[in-house]
Parts: C-alpha cells; structure tokens; sequence
C-alpha cells in the first residue's frame, strides 16, 4: 500500500461512516467514533502538506448494514453522487469494512467507477488505495473479502446459534407482557460433552407498583374485565363514552390506577409510554398467555400481523408451554370472537328494527347479487327486500330491480322452516337437513376452546391443501424433475398430506365429541299450551330477538332465493305474491375437499 502524496492536486475528502448494529455503550466502532477518526486522519494529512479541502461527513442511520447488494445505503449513494459530480475525490472510512462488506465480485464495479474517477480511499487503519498501482488494487481485494467473509461467518454463526436454540427450545426475541427470559443449560444433542444456555420463558417475577403485583395479574384483571363486557355487565365510565371493559375503558382504568407499562417499567426511551388499546389487544390476543406456544404469522412485507398456535403434527393438539398459562385456555378462547370484533367500524349495534333475513349471507337475488333489506318504520307493510346490483347487467339477468315484501317473505321463511321441525320425526326425508342443522347447533354451542381451535384447524386444513395443489401446479409445469426433484417433491407433498389428514382427524375428533341435541320442544312450545300457529302470539320466536331469530334460520337454510316478479303492478290492498318466487335450499353438510391426490400429482 503506497502512502506517498500525491502534489500538485487538491483533495476534497469527505468521511463514511455506518455502524450495522446500535449499540448502547459507545464502542470502539460507533459512528461518533469513525468520525472524528476520519476528520483527524483529513486534519493530519493536511499538516503533512497535502492540500486537503474538508468536504463533510455522510453519517448513515444506525442498523445500516453492508453486507447485501439490495439493502438500501442513502448516505452511500450521496456520496456516490458526490464523487461521480467531482465534488470529492477522497473517501476516508475508519476501516474497509465500514466501506462495504459486499462479495467482492459485487463490491469490484463501485471501486472500479471510483477509482477510474481519480477517487482515492483512505482506510485510517489500513492505509490507502488509488488507481495506477496494482498493489493497492490487490490489498484492497483482499481487504473487502475479508470484511464480506467476517460478516458471513458471524451472519451464519448467529444463524446457527438461533436455529440450535429453537431446536432445543428456547425462545428468540423479546419476552411479551406478562412473561420473562431465564437462561437454562442444556446439552447439545450433537455433542452430550458440550453446554448450551438457552432462553427460556416463565411468567414475569418482577413487583410492579400499584394495585397489581406482577404483570401477570394486569392480564388477568384485563381479560376478566373484557370478558364481562362481552356479557353486557359493565357500564359507561362516569363521565365518559367507554364502557369500563372495553378495550379503551380497561386502558384508562389502567393510567388512572397509575398501573406501569412495560416500557415504563425496563427503559428510558419508553419511560413515557402509556397504555393503549391496540397493544392491550395484541397482549390478549397473544396464545402465550393462554399457555400455547406460538409461531408469528408475517406479511409481504415481513411484519408480523398474528400469531399460529404451535401443534403437534401427528394429533394437532397444541404444544403447550412448560410455564402454563396466565388465563384459563377456555376464558381466552372464549374473548377472541369479542376481540375480533374490536376496532374502527366494527362497533356491534343491538337496533330491534334489523331486518331478519338480511345482513347474514343467505338471501341472494336470482342474479347471484346479494338482496338488502329495507325498511319504512312510519309504514312496516312497506319495508322490502331489494336486489344490491348495480347498473351493469350481465347477459341474462333480469331488467331493472328486484324487491319482495319484508313482511311476507320473512313469514313464509319462517313458516317453511318450522312446518319442517314440526315434521321432522315423521318425515325421514328431512333427517339429513335435521342431522346437519344439528351439527351446526354443536359448533355455535361449543366450548369457546373447541370452537377456537376448530377454527384453526379449518384454517391449517384449508392451509395445507393450498399448499398441495401448489405443489401439483408447479410439477405440471415441470417443477421437480430428476431424482433430486422427485425425492424433494414426495418429501413437500408427504408434510402436506400429513397436515391435512391431521387437521381432519382432529376436527373429527371434536365432532365426535359434542352430542348436539336440538331444542325442537322449546322452538315449538307454545305458554298456552295450544297446538296453534308456531310463530303466533305466545310462542318461542315470537319473544325472541332478531339475533336467535337468524340462528334458527342459518341452522337450516343455507340459500334462499328471490326470483322477479311477473306481476305488473299490483292492485291496493291486494296480498303480495311470495311462495312461486321464492326457492328455499336446506342446510347441507360441508362440501369435503378433493382427496384424489393421485389425479391432482398426475
């Protein structure tokens, strides 16, 4: 590496610092660091007499890092600009590798523009690099590769320490609310003679201030809470819209009670922190709180949006946490559909005045638009069902609109439905429609944990199956050819299979365990005793509220459909035509999925 000094042209140097990892104590590396190194490595070359113009420092944000070709550098890229510009023709870094960690087959065309610019790099540590002197160009190399395979190797050691702590159990990143980190040695399975501290969780020790001791307990009175709103038994808070177990009430409660926040509680750049309903949110929502482990579901984007319970994958129960739970697994399963429920425009309106068949995804048009109900409270014979198309018309479908009276369709659906309950032992045609209704009864009736993890299985199923016919479209493609190909297919379409067949075993599991009874003597009973209309004055759907009206409907009707009318015009006072337009299909078991994987590989 030559130091000799260039005379007879001036240098205007500038300094590039980055630092990839911040750090809370101010190391031998941290940006502050690098740049009064580089601004003395200018001021002393100037004292040497080199005619040195001090251009600036290009300073990047902390956690930038070198190492990839598509990670973003903005200050990098300015101080391109600048040399390409003839603005600077000096670069000092405090080291190479502050300069670019790069493959050097990557790094070679940046320094080949800069130094074909006349640009000369300047290591404060490693001496200097310009062109026209091949030894230069050689050191500089090899200083690149270095620094490329520096990081390559702790990128991989990290890796490798991450993947053999999950392996082992260990939990990666930082500890939620409510739980803690311990380290435990354990013995590496691939080498008994060597230790491995791992990270594990258990429920946070730490004593708070306040009305709670540990975190633990804030959880627990918050679900409590949350759940007893969901059962309409808390209030307003006086002088205030929230209700004092809705999400923004409990937080309030919480900053009144002077009860801490993490943040508060471990760091000083969150001391400030208060709480808020979308963490609180997040913190019920989390399965680690209900004793499950758990994997982050992530976007496009890579930020984590969810969670997915952890299960075997032979039984596809949940991996349960060596700690247990915080709250009751049933008490969390059962806040999760009143969490969903949560959030901007998705308030829940108890109105009497909705329309029955309406708003729950069974009356449709005969163009297979949805109908919408509309209703005239200053005159209800009025109210009507009306198809939601719009002003494009397919080939085919009807011309204008189509509406049907409120009140007479919602009789005759009614009417239909229990001239089948009331029929149903002496009718063995309807004992498939009543074995399905039945079923459904099950699922709405469940255990709130059954019913939460039959989600999830329907959802890992339905996962696993996309995943299958993934696999079958790209092997038509012609994905997965030779022996490696093949071998690497059967193993994908195996852990497919397996998810899948799991999930269904499971969810037969789960039906096999509920013996659902339908209610038909207390549908039917009427408070008189008179075998007479069955939604007539003193019968059960008559005291019934809108919503147990459209679960009695849903458990038996899966399509009711309205054809247009033929009729023009209708004379004053004269009962609308309902029955021949309307086509009623009854509840049907669950199409299966195709299990023909043969003919799918094919």
């Amino acid at each position: 590496m030559t130091t000799e000094r260039v005379t007879g042209m001036a240098y205007h140097a500038a300094g590039y610092d980055r630092q990839s990892e911040a750090r809370k104590n101010q190391s031998a590396t941290s940006p502050a660091v690098q740049r009064r190194n580089n601004r003395a490595e200018a001021e002393r070359r100037a004292r040497a007499g080199e005619d040195i113009v001090w251009v600036g420092h290009f300073s990047e944000a902390l956690g930038t890092s070198a190492f990839r070709v598509e990670k973003e550098r903005p200050e990098f890229e300015r101080l391109l600009t600048a040399c390409r510009r003839g603005q600077v023709n000096m670069i000092i870094v405090d080291y190479v590798s502050r300069f670019s960690r790069l493959e050097v087959m990557d790094a070679i065309p940046i320094v080949s523009e800069l130094l074909n610019l006349g640009v000369v790099i300047v290591s404060t540590s490693e001496g200097t690099f310009r062109k026209g002197n091949l030894m230069d160009l050689i050191h500089l190399m090899m200083r690149l590769d270095a620094a490329h395979n520096e990081s390559k190797n702790k990128s991989r050691a990290v890796s490798g320490a991450h993947s053999m702590a999950k392996r082992l159990g260990g939990f990666m990143g930082k500890p939620p609310y409510g739980f803690e980190l311990y380290p435990l040695e354990v013995p590496n399975p691939d080498n008994p003679k060597e230790i491995i501290v791992i990270q594990k969780l258990r429920h946070a020790r730490t004593k708070l201030s306040g009305p709670f001791k540990t975190e633990g307990d804030v959880l627990r009175q918050a679900a409590n809470l949350f759940e007893a709103d969901m059962g309409g038994a808390t209030q307003n808070r006086r002088g205030e819209g929230n209700r004092a177990g809705s999400l923004n009430g409990i937080c309030v409660g919480f900053r009144e009670s002077k009860v801490p926040t993490r943040g508060q509680i471990v760091g000083k750049k969150t001391a400030d922190s208060e709480w808020d309903p979308a963490a609180l949110k997040r913190m019920l929502r989390d399965p680690l709180i209900a004793g499950f482990d758990r994997e982050p579901i992530k976007n496009d984007s890579g930020k984590v949006t969810g969670y997915r319970i952890k299960r075997d994958p032979v039984t596809m129960r949940p991996i349960e946490l060596e700690c247990g739970p915080i709250i009751p697994p049933a008490q969390w399963w059962k806040i999760q559909p009143g969490l969903d429920a949560t959030g901007r425009g998705k308030g829940q309106t108890r109105s009497t005045e909705q329309a029955l068949l309406s708003a729950m995804d069974r009356l449709w048009c005969e163009c297979d638009n949805v109908m919408v109900g509309h209703r005239k409270l200053a005159n209800p014979s009025k109210s009507s069902y009306h198809c939601k198309r719009g002003n494009k018309i397919k080939p085919g479908q009807h011309e204008g609109t189509v509406t049907i009276n409120m009140i007479g369709l919602d009789d005759y659906v009614t009417r239909r439905v229990f001239a089948l309950i009331t029929t149903a032992e002496d009718d063995p045609e309807t004992a498939d429609i009543l074995a399905e209704a039945a079923r459904r009864w099950g699922v709405l009736h469940e255990a709130p944990e059954k019913a939460g993890e039959r989600s999830e299985l329907l959802a890992e199923r339905a996962d696993a199956v996309r995943a299958l016919e993934d696999l079958y479209e790209d092997r038509k493609a012609g994905g997965y050819s030779g022996k490696i190909g093949r071998r690497a297919f059967l193993k994908a379409e195996a852990e497919a299979s397996m998810r899948m067949e799991a999930a269904e075993e499971r969810l037969a599991e789960l039906d096999e365990s509920a013996t659902p009874v339908l209610p038909i003597a207390e549908w039917t009973a009427r408070e008189d005793g008179w075998d007479g209309d069955p939604i007539g004055e003193g019968t059960w759907w008559a005291k019934a509220s809108t919503d147990d009206r459209r679960e009695l409907i849903r458990l038996f009707v899966d399509r009711i459909t309205v054809r247009k009318s033929n009729v023009i015009g209708s004379a004053p006072g004269k009962k609308a035509i309902i029955g021949p337009r309307v086509d009623i299909a009854w509840a049907e078991p669950p199409a299966e999925e195709d299990e023909d994987t043969q003919d799918m590989a094919a």
